[in-house]
């Protein structure tokens, strides 16, 4: 495939990833682009891909851990929670979906890294091949890894929300 068709058929769903790994959309913007660019140099080099969507998330991933661990994020972090904790309107049912989501995002934020990694990439439909290749891990573990993380996710979930959650 061309860079163009890539870009294309990627672009839009790493900058949702980004966004669900907790990322400003202006952030994930500028991380996708940087992620492309990347990408577009490669290619230039005639660098062949055998998968280039989980060559992208990969990419993607590590810029994303360099700018976690930045003072920057810490900024946007606290915008991003001041703005997702504000009520949009006047209904109770969008104000409690709203709170669930800003407590899911703040929960995870609590789990380490590879686990947060691992729930954002099954969320976002990857399968465990590219996950594998992703977070560098043989891909036999990945459905463990997987499951440990969902368990420490809902384990963190009841302990400090669990009237919340167990309605649903």
């Amino acid at each position: 495939m061309l860079f163009d068709d890539i870009y294309k058929k990627y672009y839009r769903e790493l900058r949702c990833f980004g966004l669900k790994m907790n990322i400003s959309p202006e952030k994930s913007e500028d991380i996708t682009q940087e992620t492309f660019m990347k990408f577009y140099i490669e290619t230039q080099k005639n660098v062949k891909f055998q998968n280039s969507r989980a060559w992208l998330y990969k990419v993607y991933l590590n810029l994303s851990r360099t700018y976690f661990n930045s003072e920057a994020m810490k900024r946007d972090k606290k915008e991003f929670l001041s703005r997702s904790g504000v009520l949009k309107t006047d209904f109770h049912e969008e104000y409690f979906r709203d709170e669930k989501r800003r407590i899911v995002f703040e929960i995870l934020e609590k789990l380490d890294e590879k686990e947060k990694a691992i729930l954002v990439l099954y969320n976002h439909g990857l399968s465990y091949a590219e996950m594998a290749e992703i977070l560098e891990i043989n891909p036999n573990s990945v459905g463990t890894t997987l499951v440990r993380a969902i368990e420490r996710l809902k384990e963190k979930l009841k302990i400090q929300y669990h009237e919340m959650f167990e309605q649903n």
